[in-house]
């Protein structure tokens, strides 16, 4: 069972405080203690469920004080239904993102693994799961292939937000690199290793409202052509041999 693998984080300060106080308005939510004693797990907290089929389609540990390993034969990956899945903030270090994740293929919408604690390749198996809408990875010891990383830019189309801050990409954008999803409105890549020219298609995302590519490694100027007309922020920082046109704001 899931559950069985994990248990609360014993600490009288606990990690992430400041972080989870600005998200959720208090320091953390302890998760494992003030779970619910019911045998009907859509009482327990973080858990939302489709009452009328009984599926679990929500599952919320965020800044849960929660510690332990995910394995890959999780009854975690078993949910047929499961659409939000976030993990942020929590201590599941050493555990990788199994391949059986693509099990959710068909229902997950959501999946936010911020600060966990994972490590290892992240499966191609991400890229496989169509229906998401939001998908951050960031601040985890993680390598995301070249491959992955294209597969994942191509094939979800539905994507509205995604977040690599600090995953290990380190490749050389291709030229020809295509974003498949019109409705892209947050992509954060800072820090991520990626250097070379930007494709341009990087500057056509109409729907585009915070781009994120800071991190030392971009080598061109940003085309005088742009046309991101919802752009509200655009981080370029630490990319010192970039040029940014004068007309151009950027936050540093």
């Amino acid at each position: 069972m899931f559950k069985q693998n994990l248990s609360t984080i014993n600490n009288t300060l606990y990690t992430y405080d400041y972080m989870c106080e600005d998200w959720i308005g208090s320091g953390y939510n302890p998760m494992m203690k003030n779970r619910n004693t019911s045998t009907n797990c859509c009482d327990w907290n973080g858990v939302t469920c489709d009452h009328s089929a009984g599926d679990v389609i929500g599952l919320d540990l965020s800044c849960g004080m929660v510690q332990g390993t995910i394995h890959p034969n999780s009854t975690l990956f078993h949910l047929p239904r499961l659409q939000r899945l976030n993990l942020a903030y929590n201590n599941f270090t050493d555990s990788q993102l199994p391949p059986d994740i693509v099990r959710l293929s068909n229902s997950l919408t959501h999946l936010n693994i911020t600060n966990c604690g994972f490590i290892g390749q992240v499966p191609i198996y991400i890229s496989h799961l169509h229906k998401l809408v939001s998908l951050d990875l960031s601040f985890n010891e993680i390598n995301l292939q070249p491959h992955v990383f294209i597969n994942l830019l191509q094939n979800l189309t539905a994507m509205k937000e995604l977040s690599l801050t600090f995953v290990n990409i380190s490749i050389v954008l291709p030229s020809n690199l295509n974003i498949s999803s019109s409705s892209l409105n947050f992509l954060n890549l800072g820090s991520t290793g990626l250097h070379g020219n930007l494709p341009p298609n990087f500057f056509s995302l109409q729907s585009l409202e915070n781009l994120d590519l800071s991190g030392k490694s971009l080598t061109r100027h940003i085309p005088s052509d742009i046309s991101l007309p919802k752009l509200v922020e655009l981080d370029l920082s630490l990319n010192e041999n970039l040029l940014i046109q004068p007309c151009f704001s950027v936050f540093f």
